[in-house]
């Protein structure tokens, strides 16, 4: 199994659920979180007498899907299952939020996990058996101002998992996504980042150990989508389905800002 993302968060979550069940794990993270890798990796090893290989790479250096697919097959051979999960986050208003910055979200959000899946997908369906878990958000399903791109590589990576899916029928593979609220990493914390985000009021900051410990469950059930809690699902999804497009919208601007802004 392939996590990346695995160093800190929902990623380093995730691995240790995935250990407890004694699953072998390739763990992916920035060549700068490099030692707290190779730290965690140990860690589980130890702690869950599983084997653990780990990949400090920039997926977004020239090539970084085409290299960390080449030496994951080259270590580890072909994997059972890819977690995409590396994301990031930049808020602000549109047109004034730095282009580097929300360009760095396009292609980690949604780039990076569409060329994962499409170079180690021929392998799982050659072997007939495999599944991939695409971390996405409930920013899928509604519009979400000041942090626009990331809802919308979100509800991309949404139609992504969703069509290809569809495609795998029969196939023995099969593409789950998670949809959590809001989780408290150090997404949350990057610059510009209300601290005080109004949706906290209504929706809450669950941790990341909360988050997998409930998406193994979904996991090991193969589900298709997965919003963790009934009230998120109520709000996120079911509400915003409901509701004008023009409500939403209002609401979305209101609940996107910090208190007081």
């Amino acid at each position: 199994m392939l996590i990346t993302g695995a160093s800190t968060g929902i990623g380093k979550a995730l691995s240790v659920e995935f250990a407890k069940r004694g699953a072998l794990l390739a763990l992916g993270s920035l060549p700068e979180e490099k030692e707290s890798l190779a730290k965690h990796a140990k860690e589980l090893e130890t702690d869950y007498n599983i084997k653990t290989w780990t990949f400090p790479m920039d997926l977004l250096a020239e090539n970084g899907p085409e290299n960390l697919h080449r030496q994951v097959k080259s270590t580890v051979g072909n994997i059972f299952a890819l977690v995409n999960n590396a994301g990031t986050v930049a808020y602000g208003k549109f047109w004034e939020t730095s282009w580097g910055r929300q360009l760095k979200s396009f292609q980690l959000n949604f780039y990076v996990p569409l060329r994962l899946m499409r170079l180690f997908l021929p392998d799982m369906v050659k072997q007939g058996e495999g599944v991939i878990f695409n971390t996405s958000s409930v920013s899928a399903f509604q519009p979400t101002p000041f942090q626009s791109i990331y809802g919308a590589t979100k509800a991309g990576l949404q139609s992504l998992s969703e069509g290809v899916a569809a495609e795998l029928k029969g196939t023995g593979v099969t593409i789950c996504t998670l949809n959590p609220p809001y989780i408290d990493t150090d997404l949350l914390k990057r610059d510009g980042y209300p601290p005080n985000l109004r949706f906290y009021t209504i929706s809450g900051k669950k941790s990341p150990e909360w988050l997998a410990q409930k998406a193994i469950k979904a996991f090991e059930k193969k589900k298709f989508f997965y919003v963790p809690d009934l009230r998120s699902f109520f709000i996120h999804d079911l509400l915003v389905r409901l509701s004008p497009r023009r409500l939403v919208n209002i609401v979305s601007r209101f609940f996107m800002q910090g208190k007081g802004d």
